[in-house]
């Protein structure tokens, strides 16, 4: 569904977010229809995600496309400590369950059994799950499990905004992160088991929030964090996306949480979109279109509501060598939301025309192959290497160098 907006926040008060710096080490505030930042404070801090993880983890699994009413098992291997669904091992339930007691209750075992059950085993995985936030434009993330109990994974505020909007826009995840009490019944011992969300803002009908979705996360590395999709209410258009990272109590996060969405209401006015007419073109234009305006030769790719401009001619030439480009007003352009500069797939082989080295792109990284010999090892072909500008490779962080010892790890992922 596209992101596009027919109402853009504008600031109506002069009154800044009061705050102190203990209140939270991380916050940012976004409109969801604009990606308008409307409050943001150290979003780029580097941070321990926490539980917060379990939001990459049940993206990539709910996109293998499981079946929901599967019956499945929890395992001995699934238990990594910390918070869990309380059952013995060997106990039955539906994905679905599964699904509620990872992002409902925040249980690590749900979560870590995700791994097992996709078929790819763990370490490939959380591989995935690094993939697909590179893919969302999250350079900076990485996990190293599935569950959030790993103090080396990583993430920023404005990167969990991006993690968490891709997954609360699957159905799958959005229903059991907005609610509060689940029950469901073990299929092999008939026990009545009862989850309740982690997050406490679902659990007061009056506060004035309606908690389209949120995700909690605890470690005492990272303190209280929170995500959360929210409106004043259910019919009400003026939609936030709000993450809080390292709030020093559990009351602490849930009370600056409130405070933060209702400041934004009341500081924030949400005017008519004088481009509409453009917003309903854009809505037209299919996923996978390239456009351009007439009188500049940029080209962007539309994508479920965002732009991916091209940063050079390579991109058409190699991705798009017969694709039309479709020449729109510029206002149309402006409707779309920007998202990250298009970039070459994992798999590709690149050089640049000044330089012998060949670089293999993996996870958004370039991998410079270390010897001929790597290169053939892995049946690569010479003709397949793609001459890219300097600057534009100067664009990608560097990776490990493959060499003919470590050429196991390289995964062919090019569409």
């Amino acid at each position: 569904m596209p992101v596009l907006a027919e109402n853009i926040p504008e600031r109506i008060s002069v009154g800044d977010f009061s705050y102190k710096t203990t209140d939270f080490a991380a916050a940012i505030v976004i409109d969801t229809a604009t990606n308008k930042i409307l409050f943001e404070y150290n979003a780029d801090k580097s941070w321990v995600p926490a539980s917060l993880t379990k939001l990459a983890g049940a993206l990539v699994f709910v996109e293998s496309q499981p079946a929901w009413d599967a019956a499945v098992s929890l395992q001995a291997a699934d238990e990594v400590g910390g918070g869990r669904l309380r059952v013995d091992e060997g106990a039955t339930m539906s994905i679905q369950d599964l699904m509620y007691a990872s992002i409902t209750g925040s249980a690590n075992n749900a979560a870590t059994a995700f791994g097992r059950l996709s078929g790819l085993g763990q370490d490939k995985f959380v591989a995935k799950m690094n993939s697909r936030v590179q893919s969302l434009g999250c350079t900076t993330s990485r996990f190293d499990d599935a569950s959030g109990m790993a103090t080396t994974s990583r993430t920023t505020a404005r990167e969990m905004l991006a993690i968490a909007k891709a997954a609360f826009y699957r159905p799958e995840i959005q229903k059991p992160a907005s609610t509060y009490k689940y029950s469901f019944t073990i299929r092999n011992t008939g026990e009545l088991k009862t989850i309740t969300n982690t997050n406490q803002l679902l659990a007061d009908p009056s506060n004035g929030l309606y908690v389209i979705a949120g995700k909690t996360g605890f470690l005492y590395e990272s303190l209280h964090n929170l995500v959360f999709q929210v409106r004043p209410a259910r019919n009400d258009n003026r939609e936030l996306l709000i993450v809080v990272l390292g709030a020093p109590t559990r009351a602490d996060l849930f009370a600056v949480s409130e405070r933060l969405a209702k400041w934004s209401w009341s500081s924030y006015g949400w005017q008519n979109n004088p481009s509409s007419i453009a917003v309903s073109e854009a809505l037209t234009i299919p996923d996978g279109t390239l456009i351009k305006k007439a009188d500049s030769p940029a080209v962007w790719y539309v994508w479920k509501g965002k732009k991916y401009v091209l940063l050079d001619g390579i991109f058409l030439e190699h991705y798009f060598p017969h694709t039309p480009i479709k020449t729109v007003s510029a206002e149309v352009v402006e409707a779309f939301v920007t998202a990250r500069p298009y970039t070459f797939d994992d798999g590709e082989l690149l050089k640049s025309p000044v330089s012998p080295v060949v670089y293999f792109v993996e996870r958004g990284m370039l991998r410079p192959i270390s010897s001929e010999s790597a290169f053939l090892s892995m049946g690569w072909k010479w003709q397949n290497i793609i001459t890219a500008p300097e600057w534009l490779l100067n664009t990608y962080s560097r990776g490990l160098a493959i060499n003919t010892q470590n050429t196991d790890s390289v995964q062919l992922t090019v569409r």
